[in-house]
């Protein structure tokens, strides 16, 4: 079941996002999860299943476009289409708020999982600098 994130998941979330290969950066930290979920145009949402937190979406609509920064489902109920109905719960959401473009920050190893719900690459090149080694 697909709910809007509460505060009081962060914990669930950050363990959730920790269990998962090269997901969790090493200098993040509970203010950091914080400051994600409390952004004035934050869309977040979690995946529960009996009481317990499986995945979970953060989504940003910048009026331009829409930002996936993290989507994260625990490794064993990967391919139980999780991710996709979290994705899809946030599509409808911004195609209601007429959101034109949505661009995802994902893994490499989470490439097909996009390409495969119709997502392609972006005309435009990302870059990127880093401000904390």
């Amino acid at each position: 079941m697909i709910r809007k994130m509460k505060k009081e998941d962060l914990l669930y979330v950050k363990q959730l996002m920790q269990s998962i290969p090269d997901f969790w950066h090493p200098n993040w930290n509970n203010k950091t999860l914080e400051k994600a979920f409390n952004s004035s145009n934050a869309i977040v949402f979690v995946y529960e299943i009996e009481n317990k937190i499986v995945g979970c979406i953060f989504a940003y609509d910048f009026g331009f476009r829409a930002y996936i920064a993290k989507l994260a489902v625990s490794k064993e109920m990967q391919k139980h289409r999780i991710g996709s109905k979290l994705l899809e719960h946030v599509e409808n959401i911004l195609m209601e708020r007429n959101c034109e473009l949505i661009i995802a920050d994902a893994l490499p190893s989470s490439e097909s999982f996009y390409l495969k719900l119709g997502w392609t690459h972006p005309y435009a090149k990302l870059v990127r600098k880093r401000l904390i080694k």
